[in-house]
């Protein structure tokens, strides 16, 4: 599973500022990490008006939602999604009232770049890639291997064949 670091605070307290500079800084240090964000919002974006709303109300296991800049998928009612991204870090905005990962709070923007130097020191402790194969050779990291990766882990698979 990936490494969870959870940012919360106060409106304009510095909580993006905070995430972007743990991105820029890991990625620096690791230009191979995959890095996830989760940004908490208050807006309801998919209400029962909406096309999603009613795929998903009519039984689709999985929506997604693709505009030219974003695809979104549905069905978050808690946060399994979480063990499934395929990612060596998860950086989460919000959710002040949940425990979902390492937490650290931001008072001002003044704080960012110092709450990031932790976060990214912690965050060099617990970032791990498996060898993956595939006939024979080392796959490259990719989200798609990382995703297999963390599918095989999740359910105990010790190999996947594909047959022709």
């Amino acid at each position: 599973m990936a490494c969870v670091f959870q940012i919360v605070g106060k409106k304009d307290s510095g909580k993006t500022t905070t995430i972007l500079e743990v991105i820029k800084e890991l990625k620096r240090k690791r230009k191979d990490l995959i890095i996830a964000v989760v940004k908490h919002s208050h807006h309801v974006i998919n209400d029962e008006n909406k096309d999603t709303f009613k795929f998903k109300k009519e039984g689709a296991d999985l929506v997604i939602f693709h505009s030219n800049d974003c695809a979104l998928f549905f069905d978050c009612k808690d946060f399994d999604y979480l063990s499934l991204f395929p990612a060596d870090i998860i950086l989460i905005e919000g959710f002040k009232d949940l425990n979902l990962g390492d937490k650290f709070e931001i008072r001002s923007p003044e704080e960012a770049k110092e709450i990031a130097e932790n976060i990214s020191k912690k965050a060099e402790g617990c970032i791990s890639y498996p060898n993956i194969e595939i006939n024979g050779e080392k796959a490259q990291k990719s989200l798609l291997t990382f995703f297999l990766y963390t599918i095989m882990k999740k359910y105990g698979i010790k190999e996947i064949r594909i047959a022709d």
